[in-house]
C-alpha cells in the first residue's frame, strides 16, 4: 500500500534538484551546502566530534568576553578568566543562564560585533507564564535549517516531498510571500491545534488522503488526538512513510495508538525555540540521539551533572547563535542522559528520554517528585469514562483536578480519584475538581497534562 501512496508526486525531485537549490541561491542561504555536509557527520568517531565542540566552544567563549557586555560582566563578577578555561570540568563550572537572566538583561546579551540586519527575531510561547523575546544570527539560523531538514529525512522522508503538519499558528500565513513559498517548497499542509474540533480533522483527513505527503508533524497529543478521532471514525487508510512528534512529551500510550493507526513507527524528537534542536530518535528507535552538530548538552542534578539514567535538568550551548549566545542555558526540561550505544552507526550520545518541563513536576507534602509523565499512565490511564485531565499544582498540600467527561462518565470516576490522588500524592494532599468542556491548547497549540506553580524544584 505504501508504494501506491507515493507514486505520482512526481514535483518532489524537481524540489529537490532545481526549486530548492534556486530558492537557496536566491536567498543566499547556504543551508544545502549545510546539509550535505551534515548528512555524514554523525558517523565520525565521537572524539572527533568532541574534538570539534570544544574548538568552536573555545571560540564562542572568547567572542561572548570580547563582544557580548552580559558575559564580560557576569565571568568578571565570578573571577572567571575564559583562557583558563581548559577543559570541560572548568567549563562546567561557568554560570548557568536562566530564562530571567535573559529578560533581565537582553539588550546586554547582544553581540555588539554582529549587525542588526543580520538578526531574527525570535519569542517563545511562554507555557510558563513569561514569553522569553531573544535574536538568532543568521548563519546560526542556516545551520539549525539543515540539521532540522537532516533529522527529518531520518524518518525516511525526503526534501521536496509533502508533508503533513499539526501545528497552532502556521508561519506560511502570515504574508503572501509565504504561501507562495509553501506551494512551491515546504509543500506543508496544516491542522491548526488551535482549533481541533471533529469537522477540522475530519477535513484535514480528507486532505492528506488527496495529497498523501510522505512525513507527519506535530504536537505530540495533537498527533494523538487526531490518531484517536481516525481510529473512532474508521478512517485507517493514511499510511505516511514517516511521523515526527515533537515540542512536547511523547508519552508511551500516545506513541502505541498513533503507530497503531499509521501503522509506521513515530521518531520523537526534541528541541526548544531559543536553541532549535536538541535531540532526534533514528531509526532504531531506542533513545533520542544528542544534535551535537550545533549545541552542547548537560544535565545537571543538585549542582552536579546527572548519572546515566538518572533525571537532570538539561543545560544547552547554542555553539552556533553569535548575535546573543546562550551559554550554559538552563532550557526549563527535565532529561535523562544515557550511557548507551546505539546500533544505528550514529556515534552522537542518546538521552533515554525527556520527562517533561520542570514545571511539569508535582511536589508531594512529604517533599517527592513525581514527574507529569508518569502521572499520565499512573493517574490519568486509571479514570475510565474520563476523555482529558489536567493536574494543576498551586500549593504544597493541594491540587486542582480539571476533567473532561467521557460518553460514559459516571459519578464512580469521583471515588475513584480520590483513591488515586491518596496513592499518588500521600493522604496530606488534598483536591479539588472542576469540570470544564475542554483542557485548551497553548497559544503555541500544545496542551499540558500537569502544571506546576511551585517554585522549589531538584533540578
Amino acid at each position: 500500500m505504501k508504494g501506491e501512496i507515493f507514486q505520482g508526486d512526481f514535483y518532489a525531485p524537481i524540489v529537490r534538484s532545481i526549486v530548492a537549490p534556486l530558492w537557496a541561491f536566491r536567498e543566499r542561504s547556504p543551508y544545502l551546502r549545510h546539509l550535505r555536509r551534515l548528512e555524514h557527520s554523525p558517523r565520525r568517531p565521537l572524539e572527533v566530534v568532541r574534538a570539534n565542540q570544544w574548538r568552536r566552544l573555545q571560540a564562542l567563549l572568547h567572542h561572548a568576553v570580547d563582544h557580548v557586555p552580559y558575559y564580560r560582566n557576569r565571568l568578571y563578577e565570578e573571577g572567571i578568566d575564559v583562557r583558563e578555561v581548559r577543559s570541560w570540568d572548568d567549563f562546567s563550572a561557568l554560570p548557568l543562564l536562566t530564562k530571567d537572566d535573559i529578560r533581565v538583561h537582553r539588550t546586554g546579551m547582544m553581540a555588539g560585533n554582529i549587525p542588526a540586519e543580520a538578526h531574527h527575531r525570535k519569542k517563545t510561547s511562554g507555557s510558563t507564564g513569561i514569553s522569553l523575546d531573544f535574536v538568532v544570527d543568521d548563519q546560526s539560523m542556516q545551520w539549525k535549517r539543515a540539521c532540522t531538514v537532516r533529522h527529518d529525512q531520518w524518518t525516511g522522508w525526503r526534501l521536496g516531498e509533502r508533508v503533513g503538519a499539526l501545528w497552532g499558528n502556521p508561519e506560511y500565513k502570515k504574508s503572501w510571500r509565504g504561501y507562495v513559498r509553501n506551494a512551491l517548497l515546504e509543500r506543508t499542509a496544516y491542522l491548526d491545534t488551535l482549533k481541533m474540533d471533529e469537522v477540522a480533522m475530519a477535513r484535514f483527513y480528507y486532505r492528506l488522503r488527496r495529497l498523501r505527503p510522505t512525513l507527519l508533524y506535530g504536537h505530540a497529543h495533537s498527533l494523538y488526538l487526531f490518531a484517536r478521532y481516525l481510529k473512532k471514525t474508521g478512517k485507517l487508510d493514511l499510511r505516511p512513510r514517516g511521523i515526527i512528534s515533537t515540542a512536547m512529551t511523547l508519552h508511551d500510550f500516545e506513541r502505541r495508538l498513533i503507530e497503531e493507526v499509521f501503522a509506521v513507527p513515530v521518531t520523537n524528537r526534541y528541541g526548544c525555540e531559543e536553541v532549535s534542536l536538541i535531540a532526534c530518535e533514528c531509526r532504531a528507535h531506542n533513545g533520542l540521539h544528542l544534535n551535537l552538530d550545533t549545541v552542547v548538552v548537560e544535565f545537571i542534578r543538585d549542582g552536579r551533572s546527572a548519572a546515566p539514567g538518572e533525571p537532570g535538568a538539561i543545560v544547552v550551548t547554542d555553539l552556533t547563535n553569535r548575535a546573543m549566545p546562550f551559554i550554559r542555558y538552563k532550557v526549563g526540561d527535565v532529561g535523562v542522559p544515557s550511557a548507551r550505544t546505539c546500533c544505528c552507526g550514529c556515534t552522537y550520545p542518546l538521552m533515554e528520554s525527556v520527562q517533561g518541563r520542570i514545571a511539569d513536576y508535582v511536589v508531594t507534602p512529604e517533599g517527592e517528585f513525581v514527574s507529569g509523565i508518569s502521572l499520565t499512565e499512573n493517574f490519568a490511564m486509571h479514570l475510565d469514562g474520563v476523555k482529558q485531565v489536567q493536574i494543576v499544582q498551586e500549593r504544597l498540600d493541594h491540587l486542582l483536578v480539571r476533567l473532561v467527561r467521557g460518553d460514559d462518565y459516571t459519578d464512580g470516576v469521583l471515588e475513584r480519584l480520590s483513591e488515586l490522588v491518596s496513592v499518588r500524592f500521600g493522604p496530606r494532599m488534598g483536591h479539588a475538581v472542576e469540570f470544564v468542556k475542554a483542557i485548551e491548547p497553548e497559544s503555541s497549540g500544545k496542551y499540558r497534562f500537569c502544571i506546576s506553580r511551585l517554585q522549589e524544584h531538584p533540578f
